[in-house]
C-alpha cells in the first residue's frame, strides 16, 4: 500500500514515536523510510549576524544528520530501505515539499516536537503539515 514513508524529526523524544511508529509501518508495507531533519532556521534565523554564523548552523547541521544516521541504522538493521536529509527552512514548509518531490504517499511524524506543547494539542509543525499535505499524515 505504501511504498515511501516520510519521518521528519527533529530529534526530540516526541518525534521519536513518531519515527518508531513509522519504521514499523516500513517494515510492514516494504517501503523506502526517507528520514527527513529540518534545521529550523525560523528558530536561529536566516541572515547571519555574526561571522560565526555559518559555522554555528553547520555545527546544528551536522547534529542533526548525527540524529538521522542513527534512525537510518536502525532501519537497515531492520532490512529496511532507507534514506536521509538534513535540509535549512521553515520545518512544515520543507516537509511538504519534500514529500511532493519525493513522491511519499505516507508521512508519520510526532505529535509534538522540541518545543512541546501539553496534550492533547498537536504541535505547530505537525498541525501545519496536517492542514497542508496533499497525503496521509499520521500524527503519533
Amino acid at each position: 500500500m505504501y511504498q515511501n514513508i516520510l519521518v521528519p524529526t527533529d530529534g526530540s523524544e516526541h518525534a521519536e514515536r513518531g519515527v518508531e511508529h513509522g519504521l514499523t509501518l516500513a517494515a510492514e508495507h516494504g517501503a523506502r523510510l526517507h528520514v527527513l531533519f529540518v534545521v529550523d532556521e525560523t528558530t536561529y534565523g536566516t541572515t547571519p549576524a555574526l561571522s560565526s554564523y555559518e559555522l554555528f548552523m553547520d555545527k546544528i547541521a551536522d547534529q542533526a544528520e548525527d540524529v538521522a544516521e542513527e534512525i537510518i541504522e536502525d532501519a537497515t538493521e531492520q532490512g529496511i530501505e532507507a534514506t536521509m536529509t538534513v535540509l535549512r527552512g521553515t520545518p512544515h514548509r520543507e516537509i511538504l515539499h519534500y514529500a511532493e518531490d519525493n513522491d511519499i504517499d505516507l508521512i508519520v511524524m510526532g505529535k509534538r516536537g522540541a518545543t512541546g506543547v501539553e496534550p492533547p494539542h498537536v504541535g505547530s509543525v505537525t498541525d501545519r503539515v496536517l492542514g497542508s499535505a496533499d497525503v496521509p499524515v499520521i500524527p503519533v
